[in-house]
């Protein structure tokens, strides 16, 4: 029996225009390496989606999350070596940055750090895929950013994809089997909730066949387990399968044109005033609050003086990095417009460094919160940023932004690491004096997540038999501590969902 060749049409209907059944056949034709290889591309997809579901189902920081970050690296690699796409020197960066942010999430039980993690790793998947497909050596930031939309938007258009792509393998198949499993699928789910009637009516009918049910449906074969891990592999299969035609669909401009860049005349009046203002206004930062010299208006001290304004210049620095690149971009090179976009740069660092002081204040009375460590990390990491743009100034053959990627990487990978929970609460620890303690700073700490646990362990040693506080409050926190950071998915941990905080919690505080 002869199988016909599948047409790479894709039919919009009878009121579809030329102009869409052409740019139809033509996404058919981009994506048809995938289609000749669909049981590969498929079988991928389909591993990622189990290993998805058996990772993070009910697992949302476990010992198996660095395992489907390593299963992802190797999906990737063989995904593009089976579309002919060589592996580039600087993905094998990418994807050590890819391991090590997965390993770090097993160490912590902070659900804004493990959320954090997760968007970054879809972030460096997005890098992956465009760095090895495109040449991204002379991309802008701004490039990326639109390059990375533009991605994700292909990946959802693409969803027709898979399903048309499954079809039509099925019809390339010669056994009469294969080509029925769809029949068999569609039976076989169709046969599902006949089958739960009746085993609720004969439960109903004998007592011994009612709990051998229970026993069984308890666990895994709840309907609501199997619902929540067939949508999570149904979910991630498409989701991977629609990824990589997104990669060949060709929605993303190769190139990185240059804009039509306006005169220095039209923004150098401009950039001199406000280079003007700035250095005013450094000047005052080193007097006033750097060198604590000079006469301050009426009614201010040093303290008050020093926390006014922080947001304010956070938000003025990183105006700055905007609005230089923007001149950049925009405006035709000239001597004078480096030379004042290097007096804002360099009056930047001084706003950046008065927003520390700032910051310090608050730290050094009210101790450190995890607002307050997020802001220095993001201070710290502006100022590294800022020196590859005044580089840039002055040579604009230097790579922004593979700097800029490194930079983030290394500080989110600091952040990650750093625990701020654990690093707060040993901060809270250090600082308290015995005259003054009380029950109360103990809810602090349980305001935090379980990272902060050794710190409170330390508190709690050193304050039994100390008669600030009774022992009966101190049993009642303790059990109101257990309570609190028992969560369900880890109240017993085992190979799948261990998590090296929440052990290490329940080890200094086994609870009651």
């Amino acid at each position: 029996m002869e199988t016909a060749t599948p047409s790479p049409k894709a039919p919009l209907g009878p009121g579809a225009s030329v102009q869409q059944q052409a740019k139809a056949e033509d996404r058919a034709r981009h994506v048809k390496p995938l289609e000749d290889s669909f049981p590969f591309f498929a079988g991928l997809s389909l591993i990622f989606g189990v290993l998805s579901a058996f990772c993070l189902y009910k697992n949302p920081c476990g010992i198996t999350y660095p395992l489907l970050a390593a299963c992802s690296c190797v999906i990737g690699v063989a995904a593009c070596r089976k579309l002919g796409f060589p592996i580039k020197r600087d993905t094998w960066y990418l994807l050590a940055f890819v391991l090590l942010t997965g390993l770090s999430v097993c160490r912590t039980a902070d659900a804004f750090l493990i959320r954090f993690n997760g968007a970054a790793l879809l972030l460096l998947g997005c890098i992956f895929a465009l760095h090895q497909v495109y040449d991204d050596s002379a991309w802008s930031i701004g490039k990326y950013l639109s390059s990375i939309c533009l991605y994700l938007c292909c990946a959802v258009s693409a969803l027709p994809f898979p399903f048309r792509h499954g079809k039509t393998c099925l019809k390339r198949q010669d056994n009469p089997w294969v080509k029925q499993l769809p029949l068999l699928l569609g039976g076989f789910l169709a046969a599902l909730p006949v089958l739960a009637v009746l085993v609720a009516l004969l439960g109903a009918a004998d007592a011994i066949f009612s709990d051998l049910a229970a026993r069984i449906f308890q666990g895994f074969l709840r309907p609501s387990v199997l619902f929540g891990i067939s949508f999570r592999i149904v979910f991630a299969s498409v989701s991977l399968y629609c990824l990589i035609c997104s990669c060949l669909l060709g929605g993303i401009s190769k190139e990185n044109p240059d804009r039509k860049k306006a005169g220095p005349a039209a923004i150098l009046p401009g950039l001199a005033m406000i280079a003007a203002v700035y250095v005013i206004f450094c000047l005052i930062q080193i007097i006033y609050l750097f060198l604590g010299r000079g006469t301050l208006p009426q009614g201010y001290t040093y303290s008050s003086y020093a926390r006014q304004g922080f947001f304010q210049l956070l938000l003025v620095a990183v105006l700055n990095l905007a609005m230089v690149l923007c001149c950049l971009k925009y405006v035709r090179s000239h001597q004078a417009v480096k030379l004042f976009l290097t007096v804002i740069c360099g009056c930047t660092y001084i706003m950046i460094a008065s927003a520390c002081c700032r910051m310090m204040l608050y730290v050094r009375e009210y101790h450190l919160s995890y607002l307050r460590i997020l802001v220095l990390w993001f201070l710290a990491m502006l100022a590294i940023l800022m020196a590859g743009v005044t580089w840039l100034i002055w040579n604009c053959r230097f790579p922004l932004f593979r700097y800029s990627l490194a930079v983030i990487l290394v500080f989110c990978l600091a952040l990650s690491w750093s625990r701020p929970d654990s690093v707060i609460g040993w901060d809270y620890v250090n600082h308290l004096e015995g005259d003054t303690f009380s029950g109360s700073d103990f809810y602090y700490l349980y305001s935090l997540s379980a990272d902060a646990a050794p710190a409170l362990a330390h508190l709690v040693e050193h304050k039994r038999g100390d008669q600030t506080i009774s022992q009966e409050e101190l049993q009642s926190s303790l059990e109101h501590y257990y309570d609190a950071k028992a969560f369900p998915y880890y109240e017993d941990l085992n190979l799948c969902n261990y998590n090296f905080s929440y052990a290490q919690a329940k080890k200094l505080f086994p609870g009651p």
